[in-house]
């Protein structure tokens, strides 16, 4: 890579991946509010009865995924473009010529804009959607399984704090008696 493209060839894709930090912060508050909205439990609270709404949660963990990956989708399709863009150079003349390979590349992509516009104006805005069906497929369910597991953990431990609380007469981690 070094010798082809340079020093600049290995941070070819790090503002797509920068821009990318905004997947990790769509998910969770959707995921919040649908959560409430389907189980009925406040933000940081658990069920009344101490027990999980397993439906609710993988729902809601599913919609917050699927519009996480909706809104965010076209900076992976981006940021994969770039890393893999050593294309060759015409292969037909360099086979023609008897050499059997051509080895040379040249970079397509020069930054995000122009990346960008060249994708739009080659292949139209769909491309920058090509392959999210596939995502989709691996990431919701592994994000609704993720936050199920969450909340099964943390209502756990919840249980045992409050466990520890009863039958110690206070909270260990703040040093207070609760009596």
């Amino acid at each position: 890579m070094y010798n082809d493209e340079g020093l600049r060839s290995f941070y070819s894709s790090l503002t797509p991946a920068l821009l990318g930090l905004t997947h990790i912060g769509v998910p969770f508050p959707v995921y919040e509010y649908l959560k409430g909205k389907f189980t009925g439990v406040a933000l940081g609270k658990q069920g009344k009865d101490g027990k999980t709404n397993f439906g609710g949660i993988l729902l809601a963990g599913c919609l917050s995924k699927i519009c996480a990956s909706s809104a965010t989708y076209p900076h992976e399709f981006l940021r994969m473009r770039v890393q893999t863009q050593r294309i060759l150079n015409d292969a037909t003349s360099a086979a023609a010529a008897g050499s059997g390979s051509a080895t040379s590349t040249q970079v397509r992509y020069q930054g995000v804009m122009n990346s960008v516009r060249t994708i739009y104006r080659e292949e139209g805005c769909r491309a920058f959607y090509s392959g999210m069906g596939t995502n989709m497929v691996r990431a919701v369910p592994s994000s609704a399984m993720t936050l199920l597991t969450y909340e099964l953990v943390n209502g756990f431990i919840t249980r045992l704090r409050e466990e520890s609380i009863v039958h110690y007469g206070h909270d260990r981690e703040e040093g207070e008696r609760v009596d």
